[in-house]
């Protein structure tokens, strides 16, 4: 009888302890995923920007990831689009509100004319700015402009240089592209 008691005592001492290493697990992969991201930010009823992904993940920390190409369109008080931004891939960061996106990232300020091409900027949507630390390259109706560093409103209607290289060339009219 003691030895069908201690057989008995050591299957129970050892299904609790399986049982307690199986909950010691812990899920780390992503608190969601979402397809076909097709979203308008309003302010007060009115269009500010449109945002369409092909793809969002969700990390437990609640940053959102965009793996692939994220497009942004900018509207006026009027809801005309002011401004184009697309890039190859993104990253939200909730601790700080800002995104980062990355990869062949080109604004086009439809007002102006005037396209920005760089690798990466940083936008902070409650401060209404874009800026970035890398190699920027602006054309304008008329110049080419290469720098380092840029400081922009989030439309791009207005934008400052950090360190403008040497290479600006100005002509009568660029071909449109």
């Amino acid at each position: 009888m003691r030895f069908l008691l201690l057989v008995v005592s050591s299957l129970l001492f050892w299904s609790c302890q399986k049982e307690q290493a199986a909950d010691k697990r812990v899920y780390r992969g992503p608190k969601s995923e979402l397809l076909g991201i097709d979203m308008m930010y309003s302010d007060s009823g009115r269009a500010v920007v449109h945002m369409i992904t092909e793809k969002q993940i969700t990390t437990p920390t609640e940053d959102r990831i965009y793996p692939k190409e994220m497009k942004l369109w900018f509207f006026d008080k009027l809801g005309n689009v002011t401004s184009e931004i697309r890039g190859d891939s993104a990253h939200f960061f909730r601790t700080t509100n800002s995104y980062k996106m990355m990869g062949h990232v080109v604004i086009n300020n439809v007002l102006k004319g005037e396209v920005l091409k760089t690798d990466e900027f940083t936008w902070l949507p409650n401060e209404k700015r874009i800026f970035t630390t890398k190699p920027v390259s602006i054309k304008t109706r008329t110049d080419i402009i290469h720098g380092v560093g840029l400081d922009a409103a989030q439309d791009f209607s207005s934008y400052s240089l950090r360190r403008v290289s040497n290479s600006v060339l100005t002509v009568n009219q660029l071909p449109t592209n």
